[in-house]
């Protein structure tokens, strides 16, 4: 009787309900994660990225040195940038390689144009390497081209140091302020500064980079939780690498190994921040139960489109995942890419997409043909149209299952002499 209650006050109270089951869905939500980190091959990533970005930092300084020095109002401030982001973003254990850094970039600003391009190309391949992995991370097939890849690229390198200077210089004004009484609170304040301009770096990384529509809250979530992540793995890399023995070991050259290490886990985090914000999006709680099988998702998602085409208004990715609950988001950029090329629907400048064909052209065999998945078996919709096509779908499986009801003995027999065995009961073939 009790056990009946208890279950009547949860069927009344659906926040109750929710709370009790949001543990068990936020491990649901950490092991899927997880387990995309893996199947992405995130962590063999990550130590491209850290060899890359070896090569790749003496470039990146020299473009940040460019960028403060094409504005009046930010000259002389790159050394204090500098000096900003490694007290704040590199572990103690490392600073020290800021002074070899610095006379690296100092004397690659006094190369001639070859090895400037060169030093260029480096920096621009690591960025490639970022954007192929977050393409495969967001399952996107088609990579920006030309011009628009080089915009993407340098907006990445160019706004990522105004930001952080943006920062300083609001830092270095507030605390000059003479106004200012309580300084002690404002110096507190400003402790955070880091880890907010961290947080926009990330978001900006991963709206920009991937050649998608990505949920700028989503983004938002995934670039102050990495943020903090980066100022919790500094604290534990510092007070790890503290009580090691790395200088007894190398020597004069612990800062190298130590430098190397702290890449990879940064770009270890980096990662695990993209596969957070791509989970915000496409994870479901209840494990996708309702998903369809690949063929009718698409013929849900074209009956989404020739909704909006009746009403004259375009489809965009956020419809799509509101009203995708049949819908394997995770696949969503693959059937995006798929119509696009069979030329049933396309991208407009208003930042949407809308029909591009007539449907009464499209037959569900021509979408069978040209599409790489099979027929479903069953389908979960109760509507009009969706019964209707369940049926044909049941219709043809029981067709095809009476045709191909045969066993393999009796089907490789028939290449055996005709004397030899005697045929089969129920084949006929020609």
């Amino acid at each position: 009787m009790k056990l009946l209650q208890h279950d009547v006050a949860e069927m009344k109270s659906p926040h109750l309900v929710a709370v009790r089951r949001l543990p068990q869905h936020i491990w649901d939500f950490c092991v899927h994660m997880t387990q995309r980190y893996a199947d992405d091959g995130c962590q063999s990533t990550a130590a491209a990225l850290t060899y890359q970005t070896l090569f790749a930092v003496v470039p990146l300084l020299t473009v940040m040195y460019a960028v403060f020095n094409a504005f009046e109002a930010f000259n002389n401030l790159a050394a204090e940038v500098e000096a900003f982001v490694f007290s704040n973003v590199v572990p103690e254990n490392v600073v020290n390689l800021q002074d070899y850094l610095h006379d690296f970039s100092t004397q690659a600003q006094s190369l001639g144009l070859p090895s400037l391009g060169f030093l260029g190309v480096t920096a621009f391949l690591m960025l490639f390497t970022i954007e192929k992995t977050f393409n495969e991370i967001w399952r996107v097939r088609e990579p920006r081209h030309g011009f628009q890849r080089f915009l993407m690229y340098w907006a990445v390198l160019s706004l990522g140091p105004i930001l952080v200077g943006l920062g300083f210089v609001i830092s270095t004004y507030v605390l000059a302020l003479p106004l200012i009484t309580d300084v002690t609170l404002a110096t507190g304040a400003l402790g955070y500064v880091p880890i907010f301009l961290s947080a926009c770096m990330f978001t900006l990384l991963y709206v920009a980079v991937p050649n998608c529509s990505v949920s700028l809250k989503h983004a938002l979530v995934g670039g102050w939780l990495v943020a903090l992540a980066f100022e919790m793995a500094k604290y534990l890399f510092g007070f790890v690498m503290s009580r090691s023995s790395f200088e007894v070991i190398y020597g004069a050259f612990a800062a190298v190994p130590l430098f190397l290490l702290w890449i990879y886990i940064s770009w270890s985090i980096v990662l695990m921040g993209a596969e957070l914000v791509k989970a915000l999006a496409v994870f479901r709680p209840d494990g996708g139960a309702a998903i369809e099988a690949p063929l009718f998702q698409v013929v849900l998602i074209l009956e989404m489109f020739f909704r909006a085409h009746q009403q004259g208004s375009l489809v965009t990715e956020q419809d799509i995942r509101d009203q995708g609950a049949r819908i394997d988001l995770e696949r969503w950029n693959d059937y995006r890419q798929s119509l696009i090329e069979l030329n049933l629907i396309r991208s407009v400048d208003r930042g949407g997409l809308v029909l591009s064909k007539d449907l009464s052209e499209v037959s569900i065999w021509d979408l069978y043909r040209a599409l790489p998945w099979t027929m479903p078996d069953s389908l979960k919709g109760q509507g009009n149209w969706e019964a209707c096509l369940a049926l044909h779908f049941q219709n043809i499986t029981e067709h095809n299952r009476d045709l191909l009801d045969i066993d393999l003995e009796s089907l490789f027999r028939l290449d055996f002499p005709r004397a030899e065995v005697a045929p089969a009961a129920g084949l006929n073939c020609c």
